[in-house]
């Protein structure tokens, strides 16, 4: 027995089933008040247009630094060290201004996640401290009772992941477009051999990742009810130490960890196999190319330049369509962490409507109607007035 009250996080028993009914345009919902908020919608939106215009010239630049690649070594091979070292400048131009377009892009990537959690943080700091639902929350077991952890990593999880995965797929649909236009022109059958790979690669991940959305979900309960048992044994510790409960507060404390750790390696076993998937099929994308170009190149029908040139533009376009494998678990991470904050939300707008009903019912109480004149009431006698003063007492009889 604890000697503090255990306020795990307990849900009620359809709680699970709800989650799992969510969907990815109520997790949508729930995550574009920021951008519609009058005091943040202008700066954001100006904010993810350069973003986006960034991430585009990234692209841009690297379909050109590809066709840079092939003209330097066609001229190396052809020993024309004019168009080599011409060309050879101009891609390696090129390239610089590819990182610098990358790092301005990912700073302000970061500026705009940074502002998003700040404004989301304290909304959620002001609905928690009304109403003292603060309280209410720690003491009422139908409520999550880490709300500190959700405001302080859950928040962060959310935007930067949001963020995160939004870029990766604006990139990945300008990069399918560009360069499947390009592999069209170089050799059709690159293009089909990408995209069967990809769907390969998608089904597979699928099956190896299995309910990764689930072992996240699982995962960050755990976490959260080992951390609220960290958190009462600091809390109550002077109460621990002149009960002795220490070996409880062990027991206690063991136990919880054994759940996180199981949770752990399950989510390490399905990430290993992701993983395992996820590598076999980008390293046979680095092999496809040169391998569909060979009988070309023997054939003298292709240049070292255009080989390089097709292993390049293969690699971004398998690369590109391939975004729901390689984000398989940050989009299961992604689902637990909003899931989350929005089970917070619930409660807060859950307490919130307990508190406004208490209030109507007081408001709604009977008051005294001045229908009828009261007849006046004559003055009664204070307290002391109405007891009969002590007599004095008598003198002694001789």
């Amino acid at each position: 027995m604890s000697t503090a009250t255990d306020n795990s996080a307990q849900k009620p028993k359809d709680a699970p089933d709800v989650e799992q009914k969510r969907s990815i345009r109520e997790q949508l919902r729930f995550l574009k008040e920021f951008w519609v908020a009058p005091d943040q919608k202008k700066k954001a939106r100006w904010m993810l247009v350069g973003i986006l215009a960034l991430t585009a010239a990234e692209i841009g630049l690297t379909a050109g630094i590809g066709f840079g690649f092939k003209i330097a070594l066609d001229a190396l091979v052809a020993k024309n060290i004019m168009t080599f070292g011409l060309v050879g400048g101009a891609t390696m131009a090129g390239m610089g201004a590819t990182t610098v377009a990358g790092n301005q892009r990912e700073y302000m990537t970061n500026n705009l996640g940074q502002n998003w959690r700040g404004w989301l943080t304290n909304k959620f700091n002001n609905a928690w401290l009304t109403d003292k639902a603060y309280l209410r929350l720690q003491h009422d077991k139908k409520y999550v009772q880490n709300p500190d952890q959700r405001i302080a990593e859950t928040v962060g999880n959310v935007t930067g992941t949001t963020l995160s995965l939004g870029l990766g797929l604006f990139r990945s649909c300008v990069s399918t477009v560009t360069f499947a236009v390009l592999l069209w022109h170089i050799a059709p059958i690159m293009l089909g051999a990408a995209v069967v790979a990809a769907v390969g690669c998608h089904a597979a991940i699928t099956w190896a990742g299995g309910p990764m959305r689930g072992i996240w979900r699982a995962l960050m309960d755990t976490e959260a009810k080992f951390r609220h048992a960290l958190g009462r044994v600091r809390d109550n510790a002077k109460t621990i130490a002149l009960t002795g409960y220490e070996p409880v507060e062990k027991e206690t404390l063991k136990e919880e960890f054994g759940k996180l750790d199981n949770k752990r390696r399950e989510f390490y076993k399905a990430n290993y196999r992701t993983g395992l998937v996820w590598g076999l099929n980008w390293q046979a994308s680095q092999v496809v190319p040169i391998a569909l170009s060979v009988p070309k190149f023997l054939a003298g029908t292709a240049t070292l330049g255009s080989l390089e040139l097709t292993r390049q533009a293969y690699g971004q376009f398998y690369g590109a369509v391939s975004w729901f494998p390689q984000g398989y678990s940050q989009i299961a991470s992604w689902s637990a962490n909003v899931g989350q904050l929005m089970d917070f939300k619930r409660d807060l707008e859950e307490n919130k409507s307990d508190v406004t009903g208490k209030k109507a019912e007081n408001d709604n109480a009977p008051k005294p109607t001045a229908a009828e004149p009261q007849k006046p009431v004559a003055a009664q006698p204070n307290e002391s007035a109405a007891q009969p003063k002590p007599k004095a007492p008598a003198p002694p009889q001789p």
